[in-house]
């Protein structure tokens, strides 16, 4: 009788130990989760409603509808120029973007084809920056006497410290253009015939980089100059 008392006691604490097990088992897997989706976005520009205004760079042209839905514009530009030496033509590249896009970096890449091997630096056609732009370091090719003929340039209207300004769109009342780069191309009278391109072409590529991207670089206007200068070696 006293044998089947303890076994009985200690079935009935074997069970109190499991039931205890148990509760200790429900408190340990007590958890709490959350979740959080966040959608990332890339930006955008939208193309001017408008062609800039050739008296006004910086402004649109009221009754001049963008049909081509360009961003890149040069609104002087007549078609089969003709090369004069001593002369110039009329060539005056300007970016815009509309209006409520994101602030941008903008550069133009300026490749010029228009003479051959035989032609010395002196007698390739050059233009004249506009002052709204700068050149980026490194990046242009000039003259002995520092008159521009190609490379990559940066819309840097009112920076004095060498780094490219933002063209502001995002809170913009109206569209909003860079400026020309340039207004003319000049040829000059040292251009002899024979150092003509056979095809003579000046091809203008402008980019538009979106603002606040910083990447690796210590700032959103030093990752841009390193993205339009990789961009620019696409275009040589």
């Amino acid at each position: 009788m006293e044998n089947k008392k303890k076994k009985r006691y200690g079935i009935i604490a074997a069970l109190l130990l499991l039931v205890l097990a148990a509760g200790v088992g429900t408190y340990a897997w007590l958890t709490a989760t959350q979740s959080l989706e966040n959608v990332f976005t890339v930006g955008s520009f939208g193309h001017p409603e408008n062609k800039p205004d050739p008296d006004n760079p910086e402004k649109p042209k009221p009754n001049d509808p963008n049909t081509g839905k360009a961003y890149l514009f040069e609104t002087k530009w007549v078609d089969d120029s003709k090369i004069v030496p001593g002369a110039t033509a009329d060539k005056n590249p300007n970016v815009g973007v509309k209006k409520g896009s994101d602030d941008a970096y903008v550069f133009i890449y300026v490749k010029n084809a228009m003479v051959n091997d035989t032609a010395a630096p002196a007698s390739t056609p050059y233009f004249t920056l506009n002052d709204n732009w700068k050149p980026v370091d490194g990046e242009v090719t000039t003259s002995a006497d520092g008159k521009y003929l190609s490379g990559l340039f940066m819309y840097a209207k009112g920076s004095t410290t060498g780094v490219p300004a933002v063209l502001k769109a995002k809170d913009a009342s109206d569209d909003v253009y860079t400026g020309e780069l340039f207004s003319k191309v000049v040829f000059p009278s040292t251009l002899e015939g024979s150092m003509v391109a056979t095809t003579p072409k000046m091809t203008v590529s402008a980019y538009i980089f979106g603002d606040g991207q910083k990447g690796e670089e210590a700032t959103p206007a030093a990752n841009a100059v390193a993205q339009a200068k990789a961009w620019a070696k696409t275009k040589k």
